[in-house]
């Protein structure tokens, strides 16, 4: 099985790769590491963004997408342009697109113990850890 995590952060879709479970796991190698959407009023852009996401999932087979729930109000909630990018990758039809809460990261992190792999930028963190919780 494998897990793409996402964390949606302004304009960009930042990415993870797992496969295994959570007690024996491999990061997928991959060049795409995010894909951002350059300008959400353009329809082309949209549409641009959306495809090359639904390739990346299908070229690398995945088989369930976990993003990272954000807030819809206060201090850790998202904006206007990250719910469009959330919209549109739930559209994707050929595996199961789930949110996973911000508590259950948590409490997944005190229960596995486990250590982010050092190819991993800091700015992928939360999407490892999005896509472990739901290994």
């Amino acid at each position: 099985m494998t897990v793409c995590g996402i964390e949606l952060s302004s304009s960009e879709a930042r990415l993870v790769l797992l496969e295994g479970k959570k007690d024996d796991f491999i990061l997928v190698e991959t060049k795409l590491r995010k894909i951002k959407l350059n300008d959400e009023a353009d329809q082309n852009e949209v549409k641009a963004f959306r495809d090359s996401i639904f390739a990346f999932f299908r070229e690398k087979q995945v088989s369930i997408i976990a993003i990272k729930k954000r807030g819809k109000r206060g201090a850790y909630s998202g904006g206007p342009v990250g719910f469009k990018l959330e919209g549109i990758i739930q559209l994707y039809e050929e595996c199961p697109v789930v949110l996973v809460s911000p508590q259950t990261i948590s409490a997944t992190k005190k229960r596995y113990k486990y250590t982010i792999p050092e190819e991993i930028m800091k700015y992928q963190h939360i999407a490892f850890e999005t896509a472990f919780t739901k290994l």
